[in-house]
């Protein structure tokens, strides 16, 4: 259990890394994910036979109305990424077909209510801008991107604890 929420922790500090060097925009447009899993390259419908058959059994299995998935090769195995209802997946397997995690990119609409309300319950001046949704080994960790006229944040919210993992400052 401790062993699980250390690596969604590690996965989403790579994240944070990679967003502190990235340069200041709007936050909902950073792609973090990239510094975790970038993909080598995508797979054209005819080379779909490289994907591992227990990965695309499983991914046929979870989401059944999926038509427009495209698969990419990932450092760590491979990937599929969709959308579905206006939220952008991302869902990784490693190199032997099992599921991994599966990242969810969407806006303050898709927000569960109960998430929005604690991070609005503390920064209630502020927009949320975008959110990440991290799925790992049955735990979910939220990166919630929120800004002000003068701040850009990213707030971590795991088992309903709310942590600020970064904090800019815009210069106007």
């Amino acid at each position: 259990m401790k062993n699980t929420l250390l690596l969604v922790t590690g996965i989403i500090a790579t994240i944070c890394v990679q967003a502190q060097n990235t340069p200041v925009k709007p936050v909902a447009a950073i792609q973090p994910l990239e510094a975790f899993a970038p993909v080598a390259h995508s797979l054209p419908a005819s080379e779909t036979k490289l994907i591992n058959v227990k990965a695309l059994r499983e991914f046929n299995k979870k989401y059944k109305n999926v038509t427009n998935e495209e698969w990419g090769i990932i450092n760590t195995g491979i990937e599929a990424r969709f959308t579905e209802q206006d939220i952008l997946y991302r869902v990784t397997y490693n190199k032997k077909g099992h599921w991994v995690a599966t990242f969810r990119y969407y806006n303050e609409k898709q927000l569960t209510t109960d998430i929005r309300n604690l991070v609005k319950s503390s920064f209630y001046n502020f927009n949320i801008t975008g959110v990440t949704e991290v799925t790992y080994n049955g735990k979910t960790a939220y990166l919630v991107n929120i800004e002000d006229n003068e701040t850009l944040k990213i707030i971590k919210v795991v088992n309903d604890e709310m942590e600020v993992v970064q904090d800019l400052h815009i210069i106007k």
